[in-house]
């Protein structure tokens, strides 16, 4: 007799779709996390000696809050205003035609009604004057229409070469059209450096060749940015001076009206780690002259000449030297020689 071998079989239970991906959700993000968390932790203090800072050569310097204008170097071009007016000229001749356009399309259409009152009345009118009438009203209409594109297509011209700003202040300040045909004003293109913004409320000096300086009022963004330092262009006007003619370069200073009151860090003092800009503060000496150093994070955002503005700091110990050495060890100190015993070798 033939007996089958006995098998159990068991069923395990099927697992939570859910459950798994909440699973693979929280083991793929315990890297991360523990990334994050090393990266976001603050650097330690470290403690060094007075002999530890003279042999590194750091230097700490007292930095006291101030108040700072932010200022920035530019390049401003002085622009032949020839074609902007030329531009003008033309608006204004379309402008005239359309107008002009305009009270022939009235008479006529005035006519057009008139003769077609005394045909219906009956009066000494013949149905071709009607038409004939009818007919030049039709085509003063068109001669509008004609008028119209003409000075919208000046208009657009004169607003590409100008950009929007300058256009609309040539389109509605009589003054400065006057100003500029004179010659009494010129235009100016301020190009900015790469990154750089004109800021809301802004003071800009051209300085000329003979070393003398000139007030420029920005009037707007120009047309098109600059192709040659790939930074926004601002569009000005500026006062006729001696030296001063089209196709000139000069330096330019954009410098901000509203001052700031912060604690300006010098470039030396800042270092970097882990993407984080830092400088050291320095703590109180103690009586053998050593001294606490205190990682700070440190805004690059306001950038002035030679450092970076810190809003909201009080007076403070920095270190402007020798940032850097301390994100490693301490330098061991040297050891001092061993004395020469000079009994060695006595036979007394």
């Amino acid at each position: 007799m033939n007996r089958s071998p006995f098998v159990i079989r068991l069923r395990l239970p099927q697992p939570c779709p859910a459950c798994m991906a909440l699973a693979l959700v929280l083991c793929a993000s315990l890297p991360n996390a523990a990334m994050a968390k090393t990266q976001a932790a603050p650097l330690p203090a470290v403690q060094w000696t007075s002999a530890q800072q003279a042999s590194s050569g750091v230097r700490i310097e007292r930095l006291a809050p101030n108040t700072y204008n932010r200022a920035f170097a530019a390049t401003a071009s002085v622009q032949n205003p020839a074609a902007l007016l030329r531009l003008q000229a033309q608006v204004a001749t379309a402008q005239a035609q359309l107008q002009a356009a305009q009270t022939r399309l009235r008479l006529a259409q005035l006519r057009a009604q008139q003769a077609e009152g005394l045909y219906t009345q009956g009066q000494n009118m013949a149905l071709a004057e009607v038409q004939q009438a009818q007919a030049a009203a039709d085509t003063a209409r068109a001669d509008v229409m004609v008028a119209q594109t003409a000075l919208e297509t000046a208009r657009i011209q004169r607003r590409t070469e100008a950009g929007r700003a300058l256009d609309a202040r040539l389109a509605h300040d009589p003054a400065l059209r006057r100003a500029l045909s004179e010659g009494r004003d010129l235009i100016v293109d301020l190009a900015l450096p790469p990154g750089t913004r004109l800021p809301a409320a802004a003071h800009v000096l051209l300085r000329l060749p003979a070393g003398d300086t000139v007030a420029l009022t920005i009037i707007g963004p120009a047309a098109a940015a600059s192709g040659e330092v790939q930074g926004l262009r601002y569009a000005g006007v500026v006062a006729a001076a001696p030296g001063l003619m089209p196709g000139l370069r000069l330096p330019a200073e954009v410098r901000s009206a509203h001052a700031q009151r912060g604690v300006l860090v010098p470039a030396s003092a800042v270092v970097w780690s882990n993407g984080r800009a830092l400088v050291f503060v320095a703590g109180k000496a103690s009586a053998s002259g050593a001294r606490g150093f205190a990682a700070r994070p440190v805004s690059t955002a306001e950038a002035l000449a030679g450092g970076y503005l810190q809003t909201g700091w009080g007076a403070v110990d920095v270190v402007t030297q020798g940032a850097g050495l301390l994100l490693t060890p301490p330098p061991k100190p040297q050891a001092k020689p061993a004395a020469h015993d000079t009994t060695a070798g006595d036979d007394d």
